[in-house]
């Protein structure tokens, strides 16, 4: 079984606070709040499965994301699944 790992959700710093107003008008708080050696801000929330990460990915301002794409696992970017 894998170990349960943080949900992360990166916007430019300029985009900071229009995301954390949007994800908290919705019902969700970043735990935590980092800044990464691409000087990009990231926002932190606590590992979710199921309904509760597919609620919270809805709820992700998609137009604010300074990285397009989703993570799962800890596997290798395109690796082959067997």
């Amino acid at each position: 079984m894998t170990k349960p790992i943080a949900v992360r959700f990166s916007v430019l710093p300029e985009n900071e606070e229009a995301a954390v107003a949007h994800i908290s008008a919705r019902g969700y708080s970043p735990m935590q709040i980092e800044r990464n050696v691409e000087g990009l801000t990231v926002l932190v929330f606590p590992p979710l499965a199921g309904e509760a990460l597919e609620k919270l990915v809805k709820t992700m301002p998609v137009h604010l994301n300074a990285k397009i794409g989703i993570v799962v696992g800890d596997a290798p970017p395109f690796a082959a699944l067997h």
